[in-house]
């Protein structure tokens, strides 16, 4: 795996054990990173598009082990995994558990017909497209 991307560092905070990591997303990773930061959860972002904030990250390419290794995901107590390619997620979910084994890895379906898939490589899935069109149908 190579990356695609300079990795930098937002060296404004230090990462702590346990932390939780989005890895991907854009909008919608730093939107989860937020949220967990909110709850009080120590968190951090890797993705191409990481841009410094208030939650901690680096920018740089989720499925390059070196990043994910500088960006110290071995300490990761879950990894929401939220990349727009469901192949990506697949692929950076199995990186995550196989080589840091971390303990929780929670994988993006965007298509709902890949939920199996994911369930069945042992990790927690959520389907963006039933989220979405759950919440669209509650609105009305």
């Amino acid at each position: 795996m190579t990356s695609h991307s300079t990795l930098t560092a937002d060296p404004s905070t230090d990462r702590e054990d346990g932390a939780y990591y989005v890895l991907g997303g854009r909008q919608l990773g730093a939107a989860v990173a937020r949220r967990l930061g909110a709850e009080g959860q120590a968190v951090c972002v890797v993705d191409e598009s990481y841009e410094r904030s208030e939650t901690p990250g680096f920018r740089g390419d989720p499925t390059d082990v070196r990043t994910l290794e500088a960006a110290g995901i071995g300490n990761a107590s879950a990894v929401v995994v939220a990349t727009d390619s469901d192949s990506r997620n697949l692929l950076i979910a199995q990186v995550v558990r196989t080589r840091f084994e971390v303990p929780k890895v929670v994988v993006l379906a965007n298509d709902p017909d890949r939920l199996d898939t994911f369930t069945e490589a042992g990790h927690s899935s959520v389907c963006a497209t039933a989220a979405l069109s759950d919440a669209l149908s509650e609105a009305l």
